[in-house]
């Protein structure tokens, strides 16, 4: 199969030939570390949350980070479709904070997935989410969403990976394959008297669930699964495997109907992939970052190594994936469509949509229950957009004019400099119901203004029905709205 283009927030291109620099650093390539994972149990998961300020050391150089529960990658949440998460979140910075859970189809109102709430430095705060039953199996995660603050935060550490399982048992062929999780942040460093940091890492530290290199082996001819997410705030990461091509077999947490093969990965902020490797003959193979300027005098270079496969012992036979079918929108009823424009200042200070920057107490969209929209958002800069939308899933229609092939539905999509997408969004499944955002996931714009509210509305509910307290509470910590009376406050951690 030949390698092929896939507008969904990420670009397959291939390589004829590339030479990789050594890994920054002088530590040895760790074996791929088992990050902290809470598991659902009997239909239920209950963790808590702790954000807080702390020394992360990487390659024995501490650096201050902001994470959950004292790990950099921040532990991983497994559930499966159906599931309930129930979080307790402690905010132990001097700043505000909230949770969003990137990619789930659950209810944006009360203690949902609601990404207007703030919650004080000091505070604590109960999240529950329901997983519908229709969720796609595969990768997402959560980060915080303050907005003003979300670059700051996410830079730093706060963000953490959430697994929704079955995907390998969905898909004929790969039941029981070997299955790994592959979260990658990086972290600037601005000021700094070490000379790794200066001159090896050049500010930058890139990881890979919270390491600077990696381990992984394989057999000959062995098959895994592989979860990447780009939990990155803004920078788009391009992986390469020496020796090896990759499989998509998955974009952002839902199987496609169309494999597609490439030498290079290029994944925007924010999105993720479920892809096949398979190892080829004995030996060791670099995994490799490219764009990262590494190491100084005549070892610089813009490749980083960040990890090596090792392919040793009995050979096994490669495994075939029989890829499902995704219902297809080109034939769905178009009841509306909608212009989105993004632009900037000159100082690049400031972001828009539509010649408006966000404002929480305004709303920019209503759509009701039902609908299905196609909306083109047309990029009129330089600079790499990207377009996210919560609480529903997407299918990107045509790029730059030209009709895109189906291949599954996305929730994160690149918007090309100076160019356009047309995406097709069903906004038919009721738990969506509610006030919630789209916006470019580069954060330092989602931050700076390009960022608006959209609420779908149920025609046949009345509005804030059935909230309950915890609603009436989520209401009251959301800052700037005054449309619910307050009836409770937050507590004191």
């Amino acid at each position: 199969m030949r390698p092929r283009t896939i507008a969904a927030g990420l670009i397959l291109a291939g390589l004829a030939a590339w030479s990789a620099a050594p890994g920054p650093g002088t530590a040895p390539i760790a074996p791929l570390s088992d990050v902290p994972e809470a598991v659902a149990r009997d239909g239920v998961l209950s963790v808590t949350l702790e954000a807080r300020e702390t020394k992360t050391v990487f390659d024995g150089i501490p650096v201050d980070t902001i994470v959950y529960n004292g790990n950099f990658a921040g532990p991983v949440l497994r559930l499966w479709p159906g599931d309930t998460l129930r979080v307790h979140f402690r905010n132990r910075l001097a700043e505000p904070s909230n949770l969003h859970f990137h990619g789930m189809r659950s209810s944006p109102l009360a203690n949902g997935d609601n990404a207007h709430l703030s919650i004080p430095g000091g505070q604590d705060f109960d999240y529950e989410l329901k997983i519908p039953d229709h969720q796609p199996p595969g990768a997402y995660w959560y980060h915080a969403h303050q907005h003003g603050l979300a670059e700051h935060q996410v830079g730093r550490g706060l963000s953490g990976s959430l697994m929704i399982e079955g995907f390998a048992d969905g898909i004929p062929g790969l039941t029981g394959v070997k299955e790994r999780l592959f979260a990658f942040k990086s972290i600037d460093i601005e000021d700094s008297d070490n000379p790794v940091v200066n001159d090896e890492w050049h500010g930058l530290v890139q990881t890979v669930n919270g390491l600077t290199t990696i381990g992984e082996t394989l057999r000959p001819g062995e098959t895994a699964l592989w979860h990447l997410t780009n939990h990155d705030a803004n920078l788009t990461v391009h992986l390469s495997l020496a020796g090896h091509r990759f499989t998509v077999v998955g974009m952002d947490g839902a199987a496609i109907p169309h494999a597609a093969e490439a030498e290079i990965l290029d994944i925007t902020p924010a999105s993720r992939l479920e892809v096949l490797v398979t190892a080829g003959p004995p030996g060791s193979y670099e995994l490799v970052t490219h764009n990262v300027l590494t190491g100084q005098g005549t070892a610089l270079s813009r490749d980083r190594v960040i990890g090596k496969l090792t392919v040793a012992g009995a050979p096994m036979a490669p495994r075939q994936a029989v890829l499902p079918s995704v219902a297809d929108l080109s034939s769905a009823a178009v009841t509306g469509h909608r212009r989105f424009v993004y632009t900037a200042s000159k100082d690049q200070e400031k972001y828009y949509i539509n010649d408006q920057r966000f404002d929480a107490n305004r709303v920019d969209t209503r759509v009701r229950l039902g609908d299905v929209e196609d909306w083109t958002i047309e990029n009129h800069t330089d600079d790499m957009h990207s377009f996210h939308i919560h609480q529903l899933s997407f299918q990107v229609m045509s790029v730059n004019g030209k009709p895109e092939p189906f291949n599954g539905l996305l929730d994160t999509v690149r918007v090309p400099e100076q160019g356009q997408v047309t995406i097709r969004l069903p906004f038919t499944k009721p738990e969506i119901v509610g006030e919630f955002m789209y916006h470019c996931h580069v954060l330092k714009h989602e931050d700076r203004g390009m960022m608006q509210n959209i609420v779908v509305e149920d025609p046949k509910a009345k509005r804030h029905a059935s909230l309950g307290l915890t609603g009436w509470l989520a209401a009251w910590m959301r800052p700037g709205r005054a449309d619910l009376p307050i009836c409770g406050a937050g507590h004191a951690g």
